[in-house]
């Protein structure tokens, strides 16, 4: 999973990049595409993974992970849609979902407006698509008068891109446009999955802001600055800190939950001596396809899924016990994974 932080000038992208990542990376990495963003890998926080891993005892463990990207520099496109919009883009195309920073903190004398920064940013990517959309209606709608080429499909669903864009409207609020196979391939700004992230002052009272959210967009609020700072204690004196000052857990933690569940993602589990392994996938992935996860292999081959359910194996104590109660079954290719599933495949290449 990889998410992409972004957000206007002075809104403390860099310092929730920093909180979340434990990094100590400086503001301002990515300016007009002059540099390359800021990029951190982070372990998915699993309290099963590490039960499981205290079962078994492997040589090695290896939790899910999720890539962040710290995308500087944001780039209007009024003032230049064809250069800097370009570099832009080039980073924010991969991303899977937005981190959408918000400044709710006093900066150099100019309080907050959250609300405003927010329609701000909102209203460029609404913006920047709607010119993608307008730019390529008019070239297809050539290819088919003239060659007879094109997917008549896809001009269908650009009209209606165009007319939800015109409105104001980000395309994420309606998933048969934003999530169609046949718009794939323009990674709309405003059709990927947002977390809003409302970046706080020591000073303000949690829970205080209100904001009107876009439709589709998952709202979570950070003290960044001080986050920052724990993030760089050990766990043990960042918890002591945490406790202290009433916060429940890291920023992290809430951040990739919420992003797993914007993502419909889920995780399931291989298990053995050599290793333990946190696998994340789609929520309704068929076995078989889930089986890719671990190799390609062993989707082609696949045969059965061995699955027991993480609950089942606690349970019963391990995995013996588990059997002999009737809970350890054997699945089809079609079988949906269900989170929390330990899977082992039986497969044949």
């Amino acid at each position: 999973m990889k998410l992409g932080i972004v957000g206007l000038p002075g809104s403390g992208k860099t310092t929730i990049f920093n909180a979340l990542t434990g990094s100590t990376a400086e503001t301002s990495a990515y300016q007009g595409g002059k540099k390359d963003p800021n990029l951190a890998v982070v372990k998915v926080p699993d309290g099963r993974l590490d039960r499981l891993s205290s079962m078994y005892e492997p040589k090695k463990t290896t939790p899910a992970r999720v890539h962040y990207v710290d995308i500087g520099g944001t780039v209007s496109v009024k003032k230049d849609i064809d250069s800097s919009m370009d570099e832009f883009m080039r980073f924010i195309h991969p991303v899977d979902a937005l981190v959408h920073v918000v400044r709710n903190f006093e900066r150099a004398g100019e309080p907050p407006r959250p609300a405003d920064d927010l329609d701000a940013l909102e209203s460029e990517f609404v913006l920047a698509d709607l010119i993608a959309v307008e730019k390529r209606m008019e070239r297809l709608k050539k290819e088919i008068a003239r060659a007879r080429k094109g997917d008549p499909k896809e001009l269908e669903l650009l009209k209606e891109a165009y007319t939800i864009l015109e409105e104001g409207e980000a395309l994420r609020a309606y998933p048969e446009i934003a999530q169609s196979p046949v718009l794939r391939g323009y990674a709309f700004l405003s059709a990927k999955p947002c977390i809003l992230v409302l970046n706080s002052g020591d000073e303000v009272g949690l829970g205080t802001t209100d904001l009107r959210l876009p439709k589709g967009v998952v709202f979570i609020e950070i003290k960044g600055r001080l986050e920052m700072e724990l993030a760089q204690l050990s766990p043990e004196d960042a918890g002591l800190f945490r406790e202290d000052m009433g916060l429940e857990e890291p920023a992290t933690f809430r951040l990739i939950r919420e992003s797993y569940r914007l993502l419909g993602l889920i995780s399931f589990f291989t298990v053995g001596k050599d290793e333990v392994r946190a696998w994340t996938i789609r929520l309704d992935t068929p076995a078989q396809r889930a089986a890719g996860a671990v190799h390609s292999d062993i989707e082609r081959g696949f045969i059965k899924a061995e699955v027991v359910s993480y609950e089942d194996l606690m349970a019963y104590g391990n995995y013996s016990g588990a059997q002999k109660a009737g809970k350890v079954r054997l699945e089809g290719k079609e079988y949906l994974v269900q989170d929390g599933d330990i899977i082992n495949f039986r497969f044949n290449v």
